[in-house]
């Protein structure tokens, strides 16, 4: 039988002094989804991702990836084990070349040295799968926020992720970007891919979305 939840989050539970930040929250992913996750600043929504991804330790319940258990140190372990997340501050390494950022900690190699040609063949390959059009070999800094943003989607999507996260991706996206933003998420929903959708605009939610959970208080 086919696997009904890609990911499974149980009664998950993270307190900071003076504040129960989630208490109980249960997130159930499928395979080949768009899953919007809903709620108003500060019902938990960033938190609850924070602790799949390994950046905060859960103080209780359970999540499981494709059945087994797991709980991730950090961002690299969960990217390694197929959870990518395209957070909405980006984080990139702003002077160096989009190639650079894309295959940061896992340069194709040549010997010793890094296989500059690889890695561009690499970027170029997925860019034109995505139908992204930048120059690998751009610098940052000198690109728009929304260039740079899909620079960050097709990092998650060369992790092979089975979950991705998009946290509040649009915001910094003209419309005709949003419309490309989406081609990609539907891309990756038919590949099997499960995505995790995080919005509080209602027109996008309801257009993309297969499964809703709305956090509250």
């Amino acid at each position: 039988m086919a696997e009904q939840y890609r990911l499974e989050m149980k009664g998950i539970k993270k307190t900071f002094p003076g504040v129960k930040a989630l208490d109980g929250v249960n997130l159930r992913v499928r395979p080949g989804t768009v899953h919007a996750l809903m709620g108003e600043n500060g019902a938990g929504k960033s938190t609850l991702m924070k602790c799949l991804f390994g950046m905060y330790v859960k103080d209780g319940g359970s999540i499981s990836l494709e059945g087994k258990e797991i709980n991730f140190k950090n961002s690299k372990e969960a990217l390694e084990n197929g959870v990518a997340m395209v957070h909405q501050e980006l984080n990139q390494a702003l002077k160096r070349s989009v190639m650079d950022n894309i295959w940061l900690g896992r340069y194709p190699k040549k010997g010793p040295m890094v296989d500059e040609k690889k890695m561009y063949d690499d970027t170029k390959a997925l860019f034109d799968k995505l139908e992204i059009d930048v120059d690998p070999k751009r610098i940052m800094s000198t690109m728009p926020v929304s260039q740079r943003q899909m620079a960050e989607i097709a990092k998650a999507v060369s992790f092979n992720s089975k979950i991705i996260v998009f946290d509040e991706p649009t915001s910094s996206l003209t419309e005709e970007e949003v419309e490309h933003l989406f081609k990609i998420i539907n891309m990756l929903r038919d590949h099997g891919c499960g995505i995790i959708y995080i919005s509080h605009k209602m027109a996008e939610i309801l257009r993309i979305s297969d499964d809703i959970t709305v956090m509250r208080d």
